[in-house]
């Protein structure tokens, strides 16, 4: 279709803040799409569709803000926030609702329904206290680094609405014997005093195992500490721990959480997904997003991010290459963000065998005519090349 481009990309825009109505005229567009048999176009109607679902379950009506919810007393930008006595360093910044991310994470429809649940029950605040119940006072968010967990921390405290005290408690360590734990004791003094969420980044730079030969009984006294911090929380505030090395945490600290949910790495339709988000005000068709995501199966959400960002850059600066050819670049300027297995086949591969590989892989279920915009070539040719290739 000639102008399925434009129509693709008003859809995104609508989709972007979708209304039932939006929704309702979109799905009428797909249907009318598949009915007259442009299965392609209607394929990427489709996603377009399910993202929207997605980013909807994942973003509740804003919880309106309640001095029933949280006692305390109100931050503001003149609070003074307490410092390390030796170095006279602050022990945490605040972050106020408006500074917070209001874009909705992108994640699996089990940890979107697991995140939607919390929000819930503080949404519901005073019908559990009603009958004497109450919301989780505390969350553990764990899993590997880039996959969104402390981003996903600020996007909870925003639809709670109340400020957020971030700490990353590598910056509470002191050299200075007993300082640490003191650090810890006024900072929780702080967060209880007044009306917030405490988010605790770096989790695990306290939070170790007290039986670890390798630390001394400082530590171990630091842990304890923290533990009855912890405790003394429960009842005043909402805390949220976020770290990449939940293997290091003491299982005490496990059990002061009342929710513990792993950020998992995305899948090829989460990555996909995020590229899509990112790479706005470029449009790629749905051929196009499975290579990609096939390109960095196993990345982070991070990884994912950076590619859809290198990918605005290049077409600007690499206006004449194709997608074969800027993916090839970035798995050797991003070998961190690509797998071996997949710079090898980037590396070693010619186009021609590369568009084999695809072709083969029963997951993505290419065939020839997907690939001719990914390298460049007419049907014809490559269909020749591919004939001759000796990979196969």
């Amino acid at each position: 279709m000639e102008y399925f481009p434009i129509i693709q990309a008003l859809c995104r825009s609508a989709l972007s803040s979708p209304s039932n109505a939006v929704l309702h005229q979109v799905e009428r567009l797909r249907i009318a799409l598949e009915k007259d048999g442009h299965d392609k176009e209607a394929k990427s109607i489709g996603g377009l569709l399910l993202h929207a679902d997605r980013t909807s379950d994942m973003a509740p009506s804003r919880i309106q803000r309640s001095t029933k919810v949280l006692a305390g007393e109100e931050l503001s930008t003149k609070t003074a926030i307490p410092v390390d006595k030796e170095t006279s360093t602050p022990l945490a910044e605040i972050v106020f609702p408006n500074d917070l991310p209001s874009d909705s994470p992108i994640f699996s429809g089990t940890v979107a329904s697991a995140v939607e649940s919390i929000l819930n029950e503080w949404k519901n605040f005073e019908k559990l206290e009603e009958i004497e119940a109450q919301p989780s006072r505390s969350c553990l968010i764990f899993g590997a680094p880039g996959t969104g967990k402390t981003h996903l921390a600020m996007w909870i405290a925003k639809e709670i609405n109340i400020p957020v005290v971030l700490v990353r408690l590598d910056g509470l360590m002191s050299s200075f014997l007993g300082t640490t734990s003191r650090n810890i004791g006024n900072l929780f003094a702080f967060v209880n005093k007044y009306r917030c969420i405490l988010l605790l980044d770096e989790f695990d730079a306290i939070a170790k195992l007290r039986n670890d030969p390798q630390e001394v009984g400082e530590i171990k006294r630091v842990v304890n500490t923290l533990l009855q911090s912890l405790d003394s929380r429960k009842k005043t505030g909402f805390t949220i721990g976020v770290t990449n090395h939940e293997a290091l945490l003491d299982p005490a600290i496990w059990r002061r959480f009342d929710v513990q949910i792993e950020i998992p790495k995305p899948s090829s339709e989460v990555i996909a997904s995020i590229i899509q988000k990112f790479v706005t005000p470029l449009e790629f068709d749905d051929v196009q997003l499975k290579f990609l995501s096939w390109s960095i199966e196993g990345a982070s959400g991070a990884d994912a991010e950076n590619l859809a960002k290198w990918l605005k850059k290049s077409s600007v600066l690499n206006t004449n290459q194709t997608l074969f050819s800027l993916v090839r670049k970035f798995a050797t300027l991003n070998s961190g963000r690509v797998s071996l297995e997949r710079r090898n086949l980037f590396t070693l591969l010619s186009d021609e065998d590369l568009a084999n590989v695809l072709i083969n892989d029963k997951k993505l279920s290419f065939k020839q005519k997907d690939i001719v915009p990914l390298i460049g070539t007419t049907a014809s040719t490559l269909s020749r090349k591919i004939s001759k290739s000796k990979l196969f």
